[in-house]
This record gives C-alpha cells, structure tokens and sequence, in this order.
C-alpha cells in the first residue's frame, strides 16, 4: 500500500528514476576513466560526447566512474546507519530506564561530533579511500537514526496494541520486530535517502581538497582539477557539476516526496497526531 503511494508521487518517480538510471550508468560504464590521450581539452564532439579534458581523459567516461563512486561511498553508510540506528532506538525507546538513557548519552556524544571534520581528519591520517570514509560516515550518521526511532518508540510503547500484545504473553523481542518496526521503517528510509546526499556531498568535497581516494574517479576531484580551465574548457567543470547536483537533488526528491506521501512532516499547526502517525523534522 505503501509503495503505491509512492509510486503516484511526482517527486519520487523523478528523483527514483535518476538514482536508477545514476546506478544503471555506473554498472554499465566501461573505458579506462585514468587513460590519457593526446587530445587535450577537446571540444565535446561525436567522439567525445562530454570532451576530454587536461590530460585528454574523456570525461564522460569518467563521470560514469564518478557515479559508481558517489553510489558506493553513500549506500553502505545509510544501510549501517539504519541498522544500528533502528536497534538502539527501538530499545531505547521501547525499555526506557538506565538502558534509555546510557544510549541516548551515548547518541548525543557521537551526534556533536562535526561530521565533515572527522571525515577530514580521518582521511587526512588514513588515506581517502572509500572504505574509510564510508565507515566514518556510517559511524556517524546512526545518531540522527536513532532518536527519530527512539522517538516513535515511545510514543508507540504505550498505544493499545502493545498493551494487548503484552496481556497474550508476547515476548518483547517479537513485539519490537512485529509491531514497532514497521512504524519505525518508513522514517528510517526517508532520512536514509537524506544521509545518501550527504555522504555523497562529503565524499566529493574531500575529493575537491585532494583527500579523496587516488584509486577511483570522483566528481569533486574532477572539479578541483576543472578549477585551472574555466575560461577555456567550460566542460571540464559543467558537466560533473551537472551530475553531482542532479544526484544530491534527486536522493532529497525521493525523500521528500515519501516524507509527504506517507506523513511524515511535523507540523507547527498545533494539531495531535493520529495514532500510529510518524513524524519526521523539517530539514533545514
């Protein structure tokens, strides 16, 4: 049911079909992406749809190869951050007491941590490559997760269902999978897809201050080394420009749009909400 709503939401289908089409792109790109030629800075032309740039490399070859990189290095944090994020919130929420509070420190603590920051100083002392990034990122992206579910858990703990679930004698590991989970997962894939820009955002502006993987082409490095030719190769910068937005945008699309289609917007009208809705912040 869910799902078709989705699929009648103009901004999901729009902003879907790009990360599918970024995702279909990427598996099918082919070409060396680090092959220089002696066609330095061409022209967009048959041969080179998209031109070539400094070293003669074609750039569509390598914004293809970029998006395999935004899609690897913005996935397994979002997936990370969902898992661990649903696991703590949930019991957070769900038993409250010592447990609640000793997780919910210990979400604040990593959740002040600067985010970009770290990624720096990490990639700084251990090298760009993906794996650490995405780890750093997954490290702390869970926070936010957490108290979006921690949040829904205990509004939901006391609702009447939980309440005739305990009165059958359910076991609490089976209430929390089989009736607040499925509360908990529409916000969890609305803010993943939020986390998905971000990672990707990151990881580019590491690559854009020469900190990113030396071993896989990303569209802020191709940006960094665009800086140089500005006047004279307009294309070296466009078209990368071109496909990190379109990806940051369309991931925002999709949530926003399921963040509408399954009611997840907070609201300020000062209006109760009607049980089992869940609510997730306006971003800023």
């Amino acid at each position: 049911m869910r799902l078709r709503l989705a699929l009648r939401s103009a901004r999901v289908v729009l902003g879907g079909g790009v990360v599918v089409a970024t995702a279909v792109a990427a598996a099918a790109a082919g070409g060396d992406p680090f092959r220089p030629s002696d066609e330095v800075l061409a022209r967009p032309s048959r041969d080179h749809v998209f031109g070539t740039d400094e070293l003669g490399r074609d750039v569509l070859v390598r914004i293809l190869h970029g998006g395999q990189t935004a899609l690897e290095v913005s996935l397994p944090p979002a997936f990370f951050a969902a898992a661990v994020g649903i696991v703590v919130g949930l019991a957070g929420g769900y038993f409250g007491g010592l447990l609640d509070e000793v997780l919910l420190k210990v979400t604040e603590l990593v959740l002040i941590v600067p985010r970009f920051l770290l990624a720096l100083v990490a990639a700084a002392l251990f090298g760009g490559h993906l794996w650490v990034i995405a780890l750093v990122l997954g490290l702390t992206f869970w926070p936010h997760t957490a108290r979006l579910v921690r949040a829904e858990a205990i509004a939901l703990r006391e609702r009447p269902f939980v309440e005739a679930a305990h009165s059958v004698g359910a076991a609490d590991a089976r209430i929390l999978v089989r009736h607040l989970l499925p509360f908990a997962v529409p916000i969890v894939v609305v803010n993943g897809s939020f986390q998905m820009g971000q990672a990707v955002l990151i990881e580019s502006g590491l690559a854009f201050l020469g900190l990113g993987d030396p071993n896989k082409v990303s569209w802020g490095a191709m940006l960094a080394g665009a800086q140089s030719y500005l006047g004279i190769a307009w294309w070296t910068s466009v078209f990368p420009g071109i496909a990190l937005g379109l990806l940051v945008l369309a991931v925002n699309l999709v949530g926003d749009g399921l963040a509408d289609v399954w009611s997840l917007r907070s609201t300020t009208s000062g209006r109760r909400r009607p049980a089992g809705e869940l609510v997730i912040p306006e971003r800023t």
